[in-house]
């Protein structure tokens, strides 16, 4: 694909001593990725040079662009008294120069006489051997022969077999040292030969992007190619410590950056972003949308199976045509981010390289913050007493959703969902369960009788006890939550009676939940409140319905 700037008519006026007759010199430019702006799924790479450039037209090469690349993203730019005239892209397949084969060839063919020389020592190392150890045993043969008699020197034997002992002691450690040499030379050779054979049977698909500059004088200028790659994606993550102690809470917020682009980036300069980048430089097409009247189609006269009538026909159809264009617009529309854009520039260089196992993890930003810690019990649920925490973005980034490590009193306690928060906003997260809280509801009593001055009502009366025990060394703040059903009837009427505590009066609570017939207590439970001194709150409910009436069944 070839691509031309306005910029290229006017510059054959312009610039036409310069211009007129000249051929294009042609360069190829050594580059790598030094600037990164991952997206979601994809990333911007930006590759920028230097040099010292004289008046002319250039043809500027890019290569080994990676496989993931997307060719009709492709942009350059140019600083200083260069014009970018246009670009162009190719992709061809590369066979391996004669050169560089005759190199590899070359070099098998030396680790191969390397690896039958190494294998020639060794044989005679070890025919060496053999030769002392025949020598030693016909030594030994002739000695015992003249054991006894007075040819026999003890002092020559000695001799002898010092001299065998040294001998075959070098001889073994040359083996040993050969022995290595001979598995070393194969391995050699066994790599050589497969090189050989590599380059000698593929080809390799070169990746390029060139770009045609004009420079009216002389002067240094920096140059920038950039083309958006897929396979590329970078995720948040947080970590969250908050302190019981303190209460504080650290908020260190990362990112998570992997890709598969098919090129490391080496020291570059990451930026993240929300948004969600252009694939070309050409807008949509807008296709109009009409309306008219629905026509049904004709009904068939087919007899099948019983409902397979007119309403079900047209019906079929109005939902098969509602899926149909539901898909096409939903195509076309992307909602992301729910939000303008974010970007975070890393402060320092880091390097993620294409393939690697796992994510590279980086720092983006910490704060750390007060925050409002409070225990929440819901015995009608689960006996396990929950700790919240509640506290303010006091940064000045956008906290995007993501996944975040939970830490209390430095004890890890898991991985939780993180929404997004914008700066001064509210965070809420749990903490966990605190094995040393506990809390439970038993009802005492259950009875059912007829109301009513007159009569014509059925009663049913509960009392409820809720219980919460504290076996830390610490005061705890708790929300202590329970429900009484909510009657959608005039014939059905549902009560509260003596409360042993009043419930919250907290605005939000009152407005919002209290009506929902969820009842709340604000409470400081005194440490070490256990078993008998466990802290309790009683009540009763009512439940009359009037006579004849039936009601849906009620949880205990």
């Amino acid at each position: 694909m070839r691509t031309f700037t306005a910029l290229l008519a006017s510059a054959v006026f312009v610039y036409s001593p310069v211009t007129l007759g000249q051929e294009a010199i042609r360069t190829e430019i050594e580059s790598s990725p030094t600037r990164v702006t991952a997206y979601r799924g994809r990333a911007w790479v930006e590759r920028t040079i230097s040099r010292q450039m004289q008046p002319g037209l250039y043809q500027l090469v890019f290569t080994e662009l990676p496989s993931s690349w997307q060719a009709d993203s492709v942009q350059a730019k140019i600083s200083g008294e260069g014009k970018v005239l246009g670009i162009d892209t190719a992709v061809h397949e590369v066979s391996t120069p004669p050169d560089s084969l005759r190199d590899l060839d070359r070099l098998m063919r030396y680790a191969r006489q390397r690896y039958r020389t190494y294998q020639d020592e060794l044989l005679v190392t070890e025919s060496s051997i053999e030769f002392i150890q025949q020598m030693m045993a016909r030594s030994g043969e002739d000695l015992s022969d003249k054991a006894g008699s007075t040819d026999f020197d003890i002092k020559a034997v000695q001799a002898q077999m010092e001299y065998f002992s040294n001998e075959l002691k070098t001889l073994y450690e040359q083996r040993s040292e050969q022995t290595l040499a001979v598995e070393a030379g194969k391995r050699d050779y066994e790599i050589a030969r497969q090189r050989l054979n590599d380059a000698g049977g593929t080809t390799q698909t070169q990746r390029e992007a060139v770009v045609e500059v004009l420079m009216t004088s002389a002067g240094p200028v920096e140059i920038t190619l950039g083309y958006l790659v897929s396979n590329a994606n970078w995720t948040p993550h947080y970590d969250v410590r908050g302190d019981l102690d303190t209460n504080k809470v650290s908020m260190e917020y990362q990112a998570q950056v992997f890709q598969k682009t098919g090129e490391d980036w080496n020291n570059v300069t990451l930026v993240l972003s929300t948004a969600r980048p252009a694939e070309a430089s050409d807008p949509p097409n807008m296709n109009p949308v009409y309306v008219d009247q629905f026509i049904p189609p004709p009904v068939s006269s087919t007899r099948g199976r019983s409902g397979a009538g007119k309403i079900g026909g047209v019906l079929s159809v109005q939902a098969d045509s509602m899926v149909e264009e539901s898909m096409y617009y939903g195509n076309d529309a992307r909602v992301g981010g729910g939000g303008p854009a974010v970007t975070f520039t890393l402060p320092r260089p880091i390097t993620v390289e294409t393939d690697a196992k796992s994510a590279q993890r980086t720092r983006i930003a910490d704060f750390e913050t007060d925050i409002d810690l409070t225990f929440v019990a819901m015995p009608v649920l689960t006996e396990d007493v929950y700790l919240r925490g509640r506290f303010r973005n006091t940064s000045d980034y956008q906290l995007l959703p993501g996944q975040a490590g939970i830490f209390i009193d430095g004890n890890y306690i898991g991985q939780s969902s993180f929404e997004s928060s914008s700066p001064g906003s509210e965070i809420e997260l749990f903490f966990g369960t605190d094995p040393a809280l506990k809390a439970t509801r038993t009802m005492l009593t259950k009875n059912t009788g007829e109301a009513g001055m007159f009569g014509g009502w059925i009663r049913t009366s509960y009392q409820f006890v809720l219980e919460i025990d504290n076996g830390s060394d610490r005061p705890a703040k708790v929300e202590l939550w329970d429900r009484r059903p909510v009657s959608r009837s005039e014939e059905i009427e549902v009560s509260v009676k003596n409360l042993s505590l009043p419930l919250s009066t907290d605005a939000r609570y009152v407005s919002a939940d209290l009506p929902r017939g969820l009842m709340r207590w604000d409470l400081t439970v005194p440490a070490n409140d256990t078993g008998q001194n466990a802290f309790s709150i009683s009540y009763d409910l009512l439940v009359e319905r009037k006579e004849g009436v039936m009601m849906t069944p009620l949880p205990d």
